[in-house]
C-alpha cells in the first residue's frame, strides 16, 4: 500500500493515542479488552514484541484500526507494508488479511490486492436483512434462556442508556445500544449465532461509518423498545421478545437510512 501515513490525517493521528483496545474488544470478544493495539502518533504501528500468536495480533490490530476508521473503508492493504510496520514477517501479515476476509472486514480488488471494504445504500440494506433475522432468532433464545444474572445486566446498562440519552450523547448511546445486544447474544447461548451476528455488526459499522455524526435520533424510542424487550426476556416470552426486536430493529434500519442519505 502507499506509505501508510498517508491515510491518516492529522486529527486522525493524535485520536490515535485515545483509541481504545478495551472497547474494541467489548465488540469482538465479550468485553475482554485486548493488549498493545494502539498506533504510535505518527501514523505507523508500533512494533509487536510478543513472538507467540503473531497471527492474532496482527489481526486484532488491523481489525482495530478498521473499527475505529483509522483505516478508512476503501484503504489499500498491502502484505510487505504491514509486515514492515509490526516488525513481523509476511506470512502473519498475509494469514491476518485472510483471517479479515473471512470477517468481511477487508475485500480483494483485481489490481490493488486487498482494501478495507466500501460499499453502498444496497450493501448497507443488505446486511440490515441479514441481522434483522439473526436479531430475531438471538432474541427469541434469550428469552428462553437468559438468567436472572443476564437480566439484571441489561436492566444495568438501561439505567445507564437513561443517564447518556438525557446528555444527547450520540456517540456513547451507540456503544450502549451495541452492549445491550452483546448480552442478548450472551444470554441466547448459541456462539456460533453470536459470531455470525458481531461480524455483520462490524461490517454495518465500517459501511455506515456516518452514524455518529447523523441528525434525528430518537434515543427515547430506543430506550421504549429496550425496555420492552427487557420486559419481554425477563417474561420468558419468545413471541413478544421477537415482535419488540422487529420494531427495534426497524428503527435502527430508518435512522442508518437517514445517515446514508445526509452523506
Amino acid at each position: 500500500m502507499q506509505d501508510a501515513i498517508a491515510y491518516l490525517k492529522p486529527a486522525a493521528r493524535i485520536a490515535l493515542k485515545r483509541a481504545s483496545i478495551e472497547g474494541m474488544e467489548r465488540c469482538m470478544q465479550n468485553e475482554q479488552a485486548y493488549g498493545g493495539a494502539e498506533l504510535e502518533a505518527s501514523g505507523h504501528f508500533e512494533p509487536l514484541t510478543r513472538p507467540e500468536a503473531l497471527t492474532e495480533m496482527v489481526t486484532e490490530r488491523l481489525r482495530n484500526a478498521i473499527l475505529t476508521g483509522l483505516l478508512a473503508p476503501g484503504t489499500h492493504l498491502s502484505v510487505p507494508e504491514i509486515a514492515r510496520q509490526l516488525g513481523v514477517s509476511r506470512t502473519p501479515a498475509r494469514e491476518g488479511l485472510i483471517a479479515l476476509e473471512r470477517e468481511g472486514l477487508v475485500e480483494p480488488r483485481a489490481k490493488t490486492g486487498v482494501a478495507v471494504i466500501a460499499g453502498g445504500t444496497p450493501d448497507i440494506l443488505d446486511l440490515l436483512d441479514i441481522r434483522e433475522g439473526l436479531e430475531i432468532m438471538t432474541v427469541r433464545r434469550a428469552a428462553e434462556r437468559m438468567d436472572a444474572e443476564g437480566v439484571a445486566r441489561l436492566r444495568t446498562l438501561f439505567a445507564q442508556h437513561q443517564t447518556v440519552v438525557e446528555n444527547s450523547d450520540l456517540a456513547a448511546h451507540v456503544e450502549l445500544d451495541a452492549a445491550f445486544h452483546g448480552v442478548i447474544r450472551d444470554g441466547a447461548g448459541n456462539m456460533r449465532l453470536a459470531r455470525q451476528l458481531v461480524q455483520i455488526d462490524q461490517q454495518l459499522r465500517v459501511l455506515n461509518s456516518r452514524l455518529s455524526r447523523s441528525s434525528g435520533w430518537s434515543g427515547r424510542a430506543v430506550l421504549r423498545d429496550h425496555k420492552a424487550i427487557i420486559d419481554a426476556i425477563e417474561a420468558g416470552n419468545p413471541d413478544a421478545a421477537e415482535r419488540h426486536m422487529r420494531a427495534h430493529i426497524e428503527r435502527t434500519r430508518a435512522f442508518q437510512l437517514r445517515s446514508v442519505a445526509q452523506d
